[in-house]
């Protein structure tokens, strides 16, 4: 049998060039959309029976004409309910209508755009059996800023308050996906602030641990029908006899992609180390008839590497459409 070793570096070679190609359209295809989050905080308050009362405040930026349809969509393989689901803006109420779909809740609405022009909706929901039993914790876990968009977020929060019963009894707080900086406020209260803009193909998931006798709250019954709660110390690690290697290169190339794709972003060309932060800002919107301009800052935390430079924003295509977690 192939070393396991061995058998990684053969994969990465082969998926090298495919890396970067996945890259380069990604960040065009983002780039070709006329809008992009601002944005996007998400508050989770966590109530003594153990309901989640989840607010997500997000700024979309209009950089020119587009549909006036927005959406979101929201798992619901580990949840037992969403429910008292409602969009503002500007703390007035817009009419919303919801649904489900290949199990998953999607929120709709619609709004009055003339852009460019930028909008901040107020989206509020109950998530019941939400809370996971792990052991002798009880857990937060929950995808706040989903994958699934079609544009990039340019800065993300999740902020979690417990009830008064919990101060200073988590046990551990941590965050997955997108890098973040995770932080505890006070005795009951953490934030996670992402480090960089999230890409469409990023997410920001949070997870707060708890002894489960202080709440005691009931298991939730997706998890007794055989759901499992898994952290990331618990996802399958890399090993691949040969019988695998045709699967893993069909079917498991897209996520290898984008884990090599998010760290050769963030790898420094001169120390190597992965602290290299890549800001975008628009200069020039681009319509659907000229093309605009960008300016992109390549600056490493780690040494004096840093890089200015502007670049073409490409004409907007008139066939592109929304899809995925929220747009």
């Amino acid at each position: 049998m192939l070393h396991k070793r061995r058998f990684k570096k053969i994969v990465c070679f082969l998926i090298a060039p495919l890396t970067a190609f996945l890259v380069a359209v990604t960040h065009a295809t983002a780039q070709q959309l006329p809008f992009y989050w601002d944005n996007i905080n998400v508050a989770i308050e966590v109530q003594a029976n153990g309901d989640m009362l989840v607010t997500e405040t997000q700024k979309y930026v209009f950089t020119a004409d587009y549909n006036n349809e927005r959406y979101r969509y929201i798992p619901l393989d580990r949840v037992d309910e969403i429910k008292d689901v409602t969009v503002s803006e500007n703390n007035q109420i817009i009419p919303s209508s919801t649904g489900t779909e290949n199990n998953q809740l999607w929120i709709r609405w619609q709004h009055e755009l003339k852009a460019p022009e930028s909008h901040t909706f107020v989206i509020k929901y109950r998530v019941i059996g939400g809370l996971q039993l792990d052991g002798e914790n009880t857990l937060v876990y929950w995808k706040a800023i989903a994958t699934g968009r079609k544009a990039p977020v340019n800065t993300g929060k999740v902020t979690v308050k417990l009830p008064e019963t919990l101060s200073g009894k988590v046990r551990s707080f941590n965050n997955f996906g997108t890098a973040a900086v995770p932080r505890q406020v006070d005795a009951k209260t953490f934030e996670f602030v992402a480090s960089q803009p999230i890409l469409p193909a990023q997410e920001l998931e949070v997870q707060i641990a708890f002894p489960q006798a202080i709440l005691n709250v009931p298991q939730p019954r997706w998890q007794q029908a055989g759901g499992s709660s898994q952290s990331a110390a618990e996802e399958p690690g890399f090993s691949i006899d040969f019988g695998g290697i045709f699967f893993l290169l069909l079917f498991g190339l897209i996520p290898v992609l984008v884990i090599i794709g998010f760290i050769e972003n963030r790898r420094c060309p001169e120390c190597k180390t992965l602290k290299l932060k890549r800001t975008y800002k628009v200069l020039i919107p681009a319509t659907t008839s000229t093309s605009g301009k960008g300016y992109v800052t390549h600056h490493c935390g780690n040494c004096s590497y840093h890089k200015e430079y502007e670049t073409v924003i490409p004409i907007i295509s008139t066939d592109s459409g929304g899809g995925g977690g929220g747009g």
